[in-house]
């Protein structure tokens, strides 16, 4: 009995240490979000091959303007070096369809809820957990936008815990 509880509570404890990073890792992606003139622009392209290059690479933990074309499926890119849950917050969370693969794979992912300190902005986004696998770089990451109207959007990518 006395087994069992001690892991029902490690358990319960490793839980709410993970809840704990995201809420702070999100906190901090709200922070970056609010800092006035931080976001850098991000030109997409609508096809996944020609994704991987410098005009379409999204760096993490900064604030980031997307202008999507219209009508049109659209990506952008970002680097894993390192293995962990990445998060993505965004302006528009029913524009970002997935995460793909260079070679065209979905990356499994889940949608997350606007983050409690600055909901208004960030409304949404996904998480996975991606590894950078047997690589001696980093492993490309492309983000999927839907086929929607023409417009900005603006996202933030991070790991969590947040680095």
């Amino acid at each position: 009995m006395r087994s069992v509880l001690g892991l029902s509570i490690a358990v319960i404890a490793a839980a709410n240490f993970n809840h704990a990073h995201a809420d702070d890792t999100a906190s901090v992606m709200c922070k970056q979000f609010a800092i006035s003139g931080a976001a850098e622009t991000v030109q997409p392209t609508t096809q996944l091959s020609k994704d991987f290059v410098p005009e379409h690479h999204a760096p993490r933990n900064i604030p980031i303007d997307v202008d999507l074309p219209s009508e049109v499926t659209a990506y952008i890119h970002f680097p894993i070096v390192e293995d962990g849950t990445y998060l993505i917050y965004t302006t528009h969370p029913s524009r970002v369809a997935g995460i793909k693969e260079k070679n065209g794979n979905v990356i499994s992912s889940s949608t997350v809820q606007a983050p409690s300190e600055c909901p208004d902005e960030l409304m949404g986004g996904l998480t996975a957990d991606i590894e950078v696998g047997a690589l001696t770089g980093p492993r490309p990451i492309a983000i999927e936008f839907t086929k929607g109207a023409a417009g900005k959007i603006q996202l933030i990518i991070s790991r969590d815990p947040i680095n």
